[in-house]
């Protein structure tokens, strides 16, 4: 278990060769056939396909889409503030990433947000939910991700099988009728068929300006990934949102300060939230990644070690197939490189003290060759999320939710025993 940041460089960077696997053994099934799981050239060959998904130019076309979905989170939190009711709102916030990833991800309109009873919003979450002989649903996706490697009794096929059939669909009426549509499918579907990403031009939509050409993908690829971005974007967004809400409820200061942000933000973009806009709300990503230093979605960071190594200035011999797993939690919450770890305060980010963070310290998404390649995509669609829910909003936490909160035990990710029950009302 590397703890000394040094140590973190050296497997996640500087020799990351030695360390290019997340996981031993991994079963030959879809939900493995991903970015995250491959090794060797594989990975790397993948990786260069992929890199070109996640350029800014696809973060600006992408948001369009996010925007929609954020108009109907809008409606659906002003519903919330009349009430006077008190709403668990990582429910609410997990729908609306529900149809960002079903929209973005699956290029379908999955009305989550209007209806909890649609039918991608219950396929998503049956993976978090227990089944009727208690075992969770959610170590079904740690299966599936491969953050645990023991074989349980469980039937994948349903899941597997539903998202297939919905990629498949997909797929099919957009080759045959040659539907464009500015999403993640649509990209894989350019570098399956053709090997290569376009990117539209700011100035007329149906020219492109740039292509980049690689090897062409697989189906079975394809679907893969599309699998692996619902898989990372779905929970991992949604509880990184509840939880600065969470922090937020216990500091209203912090919250008005982020509240005149978004507004002076967007009154200088004539109300609209661009992506020039979201660049400039300096705050809100200092207020996220601090969320994500307090809460990271992964407490540990999986490396598996794939040819003997020895340790630098050391007889320290790691050999090969030794798991490696790098507490992200621990490090996060180590008072020696965050000092007060358990106080909320977004300044440790701020542009005047980000700079004072001990490299590799900070790993909410890994680093090195094998950081998250979406990680600008999770910054995007919380930055707007939370835009959206503070702009007209405030937030308190309900008497039934203690703070610090209580977690649920059996979960990887941190998990509100209960929900994070809030009161929500309107600031104007």
């Amino acid at each position: 278990m590397p703890l000394d940041p040094e140590l973190v460089k050296t497997v996640t960077t500087k020799d990351y060769d030695y360390f290019d696997g997340h996981f031993a053994n991994i079963p030959k099934r879809l939900f493995f056939n991903n970015l995250f799981h491959m090794t060797g050239n594989d990975w790397k060959d993948m990786r260069r396909k992929m890199t070109p998904v996640f350029t800014t130019g696809k973060m600006k076309v992408m948001l369009d889409t996010l925007l929609e979905k954020a108009d109907s989170l809008s409606k659906l939190i002003d519903k919330v503030a009349q009430t006077s009711k008190p709403v668990e709102i990582k429910g609410i916030i997990a729908r609306f990433t529900t149809d960002v990833i079903g929209s973005c991800g699956f290029g379908i309109e999955c009305n989550s947000i209007e209806d909890e009873t649609s039918e991608f919003f219950v396929k998503g979450q049956e993976i978090f939910r227990k089944t009727s002989t208690e075992i969770s649903f959610f170590k079904k996706l740690l299966l599936i991700l491969g953050l645990v490697q023991r074989a349980m009794p469980m039937d994948f096929s349903g899941i597997e099988n539903f998202f297939r059939k919905v990629i498949k669909a997909t797929v099919t009426y957009r080759e045959e009728n040659k539907v464009i549509r500015k999403d993640f499918i649509h990209l894989m579907i350019q570098l399956k068929n053709k090997g290569a990403i376009t990117e539209f031009t700011n100035e007329n939509d149906d020219i492109y300006k740039k292509t980049v050409k690689v090897d062409g993908i697989s189906f079975e690829d394809l679907v893969g990934e599309v699998l692996l971005f619902f898989s990372a974007g779905y929970e991992t967004s949604s509880t990184t949102m509840s939880f600065a809400l969470l922090e937020l409820t216990q500091h209203q200061d912090i919250q008005d300060k982020l509240r005149e942000e978004i507004r002076e933000v967007l009154q200088r973009h004539n109300g609209k939230m661009s992506y020039d806009a979201l660049q400039e709300m300096i705050y809100c990503e200092s207020v996220i990644k601090e969320t994500l230093r307090m809460y990271p979605p992964l407490a540990i960071l999986p490396r598996t070690c794939t040819k003997n190594y020895k340790i630098p200035n050391s007889d320290v011999v790691i050999e090969k197939g030794t798991s490696l797993k790098i507490p992200v939690w621990g490090i996060h919450n180590d008072p020696d490189y965050f000092p007060n770890p358990t106080e909320f305060n977004p300044d440790r980010f701020s542009p005047e003290n980000k700079h004072k963070i001990n490299p590799y310290t900070y790993i909410p998404f890994g680093d090195g060759p094998r950081q998250c390649l979406g990680l600008r995509f999770a910054m995007m669609e919380s930055k707007v999320g939370l835009a959206v829910l503070l702009r007209n909003y405030r937030y308190t936490l309900h008497s039934s939710t203690p703070y610090p909160p209580k977690y649920v035990t059996n979960n990887f990710i941190p998990t509100v025993d209960g929900g994070i029950m809030v009161n929500v009302t309107n600031v104007n």
